[in-house]
C-alpha cells in the first residue's frame, strides 16, 4: 500500500471568511470571503440555539467552524 503522507504542521490556513454578530435568529454567522454566509454552519448554528444554547456558546462554535472551514479550503 503506497500512503502519501502530509506534514500538517507546514500547512497555513487561509485568512479566508470572518465571523459575524447578526440580528436574526442565529445571533452570529460565518461568512465566505465573498462575505456570503456559509449556509452548512448557518443550518448547524441554527440547530444549536434551537437547543436552548447561550449566545456566547454560539458565538464561540462559530469561530470554531470558521477555522475548520479555513481548513477545509488548505487541505
Amino acid at each position: 500500500m503506497n500512503e502519501q503522507f502530509r506534514d500538517v504542521r507546514a500547512i497555513q490556513l487561509p485568512r479566508w471568511g470572518r465571523v459575524s454578530p447578526d440580528s436574526g435568529v442565529v445571533p452570529w454567522l460565518v461568512l465566505d470571503g465573498d462575505g456570503e454566509v456559509v449556509q452548512p454552519v448557518r443550518r448547524f448554528l441554527t440547530d444549536f440555539i434551537a437547543r436552548d444554547n447561550r449566545t456566547g456558546s454560539v458565538r464561540s462554535y462559530a469561530y470554531d467552524l470558521l477555522r475548520w472551514w479555513r481548513w477545509l479550503h488548505a487541505v
